[in-house]
């Protein structure tokens, strides 16, 4: 969302961004890192680099923003992970979770990052 709205100065550093937001560099990596493989953002090195948005990822849908982060198509209720005493019992419980889990990524799917936009991230800041 911050990248998004960055229109005038579309390039942002690692400290850039590591201040705005107040996490470490080192977790901003990790996390520019999996953006970049996704091609989310692009990256620049050098004197004139950065951190700049993509099309793909102005374009993208938040459900499917979201489900890419899990990084785990694993299912919500995993029966097989460890012995379930409930299998014999014909357990709807698994069921539920994804049909819930599949909801919410539809839900979210209606909208892209420019529909949740703020405006002033420079205000919003501030209040921290």
């Amino acid at each position: 969302m911050y990248l998004n709205q960055k229109n005038d100065t579309p390039l942002s550093s690692f400290d850039d961004l590591a201040n705005t937001f107040k996490i470490s560099r080192n977790h901003l990596i990790k996390l520019i890192q999996f953006l970049s493989a996704n091609q989310l953002i692009l990256t620049k090195r050098g004197e004139n680099g950065g951190i700049l948005i993509s099309d793909k990822s102005r374009e993208i849908r938040l459900g499917d923003l979201i489900h890419l982060s899990e990084q785990d198509d694993a299912p919500i209720v995993n029966c097989d992970s460890k012995p379930c005493i409930f299998q014999s019992h014909n357990c709807k419980l698994k069921s539920l979770f994804n049909t819930a889990y599949q909801t919410f990524i539809e839900s979210f799917n209606h909208y892209t990052p420019s529909d949740v936009e703020f405006k002033n991230w420079s205000a919003k800041f501030l209040e921290y």
